[in-house]
């Protein structure tokens, strides 16, 4: 029933795993007796089976997707033309100003992920997961868009191909940055470069608290097709006494 996971385990320092629901919740009592084997476990499911089974939730994560039409090719007046936006080389040698500029978007990316709003979470769990990001998406040769202005990096999104479609992993424009249209001009050209493949759907997870992405999701036309409500569970704690 409790999956146990090794790269968080081994990236934490203790004992994590994960407890999906499926249509119903599972024997309770098996599964305390799994979870005493535990330091945290990821409870995962539809919103009213983690409630029902007493799992105070940490965030909701909502999966979109895009179908590709021709107008997302056309781009849009509106973006500040001094933004250049083009293809990283993820296997080159990056300066030290772009290895820098990358690590402060890589963390902001996160700032709605659930491992920054669980408080409890003190051992820098964070920090340790997003820095392994850039690493993976070396390791799996995903695609990485940058935007810059006047050379200096300010945003960047990365996708990858994942079951006949595009998937988005981490997106971010610097907070000075936010609001001109850099993100937008960022994820046109990956609509641009997923049709010149002939791939017309994208897809991407954000947390439904996150309202500002919500917002800019819709209004690129992203429908909802999902959503998991996600609980943090120390079994040391009655998962009903979990504040």
């Amino acid at each position: 029933m409790i999956k146990f996971l090794p790269f968080d385990t081994s990236l934490f320092g203790y004992r994590v795993g994960q407890l999906q629901l499926g249509r119903c919740l599972p024997d309770l009592e098996k599964v305390n007796n799994q979870a005493k084997n535990f330091d945290l476990i990821y409870v995962m499911g539809k919103p009213g089976l983690v409630k029902l089974g007493g799992w105070s939730p940490i965030s909701t994560r909502v999966d979109l997707v895009k179908n590709i039409i021709k107008t997302d090719l056309i781009q849009s007046p509106k973006v500040d033309q001094k933004v250049e936006v083009s293809e990283m080389i993820v296997s080159g040698n990056l300066s030290q100003s772009d290895q820098k500029a990358l690590r402060e978007l890589i963390f902001s990316s996160g700032q709605w992920s659930r491992f920054k709003q669980d408080l409890l979470l003190a051992n820098q769990e964070y920090e340790k997961l997003y820095s392994t990001w850039w690493e993976t998406i070396k390791a799996e040769k995903h695609k990485v868009i940058v935007a810059r202005i006047s050379g200096k990096l300010v945003g960047f999104i990365t996708f990858k191909l994942l079951r006949g479609r595009g998937h988005v992993g981490l997106f971010a424009v610097k907070g000075s940055e936010q609001g001109s249209g850099i993100g937008r001009k960022l994820m046109h050209e990956t609509l641009v470069m997923l049709d010149g493949s002939g791939f017309k759907l994208l897809g991407l997870s954000t947390q439904k608290a996150n309202k500002r992405a919500m917002d800019f999701y819709k209004k690129f036309g992203f429908q909802p097709i999902k959503e998991t409500l996600i609980a943090h569970w120390r079994p040391g704690l009655k998962p009903e006494n979990i504040d």
